[in-house]
């Protein structure tokens, strides 16, 4: 090659939206900066404060149940959940969803929960909650036991001696 020769290289051009970004004085990208930025602030506080991103409060945990039947492991749909304190005050009474499941936020600590149905004898457990955890529990049912058969029975009561030397003399 020669002294006097240049060489080209083709360089790619950039994006159009870049160039039109590049060509804008920088007052003028800081402020659309400023107000996409003040736009996404607010938004996130709406979000925040309707509700829509509703985390657990630091101090709650959430427990997860299931009642089932203890012969089948089928789901119990008609039982009822009561929730108390360990000194026995009663946090809340729940019925259980069709499938067996249940699920409900409480404040860190210990409960007692009593699971009672018609048809199958109670049960009672003893659960934990951590904050900001949830605790499962597995609940199975057995049967009441069939009522006792009432039986009448009818007392023939034999005689005594006596009553039977009277019948015997007498004839009643």
């Amino acid at each position: 090659m020669a002294e006097n020769d240049t060489v080209t290289v083709d360089t790619p051009a950039p994006p159009p939206w870049l160039a039109i970004v590049m060509r804008q004085p920088l007052s003028t990208v800081q402020t659309a900066i400023g107000i996409l930025a003040g736009m996404l602030t607010i938004a996130g506080a709406f979000l925040s404060f309707s509700g829509f991103a509703a985390a657990t409060p630091p101090h709650q945990g959430e427990i997860s149940a299931i009642v089932q039947d203890v012969r089948s492991n089928k789901p119990l749909a008609q039982a009822t959940v009561e929730i108390f304190t360990p000194q026995d005050a009663i946090v809340t009474t729940l019925n259980v969803e069709q499938d067996g499941h249940l699920s409900r936020r409480l404040k860190e600590g210990r409960y007692r929960l009593r699971v009672t149905h018609p048809g199958f004898l109670p049960e009672v457990r003893q659960i934990e909650v951590h904050a900001g955890q949830r605790s499962d529990l597995r609940i199975s049912m057995g049967p009441r036991p069939p009522a006792p058969r009432v039986v009448k029975a009818v007392v023939v009561e034999e005689p005594g001696p006596v009553k039977k030397f009277f019948k015997e003399v007498f004839g009643q």
